[in-house]
């Protein structure tokens, strides 16, 4: 069994103090979380509630509206963790990566949601092209950013049609 802190008896902690090995403290874990639950053993239960994913979302908008925009990349890769295949998390984590500068992690956020959407919206690509610039790939920047203005040109025109 293990010891556990008793806040009475027990000094505070120092953050000085080596926790490693036999000296470290035990903290108590919810009695609840030692039971065997077989019914639940096949089923990935989500770390957070949808209410805390929309918080976090709603707080990594706030962090970009500051310019905080290194803020909200940490919020949403929390909520990466537990829905990697989001796609509204990983447009908004594209756009902050951009806006953080982070080209190349931009990159990488807009080719999952392309695996996962793969019709591409107008500012997607706009996005893209400013990824692929801070990225140094101003060649393909350029010819993305083309594509995005060519297909604004033209949506308005097929909107009008239908």
């Amino acid at each position: 069994m293990t010891a556990m802190l008793d806040p009475k008896s027990d000094p505070p902690l120092d953050p000085a103090d080596d926790l490693s090995g036999d000296a470290a403290v035990a903290l108590p874990v919810p009695a609840l979380a030692t039971v065997a639950m077989p019914a639940l053993a096949g089923r990935h239960r989500p770390l957070i509630a949808r209410e805390q994913r929309d918080l976090l979302c709603a707080l990594a908008y706030v962090a970009l509206g500051v310019g905080d925009s290194a803020q909200a990349v940490t919020l949403l890769g929390l909520v990466l963790r537990e829905a990697p295949d989001d796609a509204g998390v990983l447009r908004l984590l594209a756009y902050a990566l951009v806006e953080a500068g982070s080209g190349a992690q931009a990159l990488a956020a807009l080719d999952r949601l392309e695996r996962i959407e793969p019709a591409q919206a107008p500012p997607m690509l706009l996005l893209r092209s400013q990824a692929l610039r801070l990225a140094g790939r101003l060649d393909e920047g350029r010819a993305v950013f083309r594509r995005f203005v060519e297909t604004r040109q033209t949506a308005p025109a097929e909107e009008t049609r239908r």
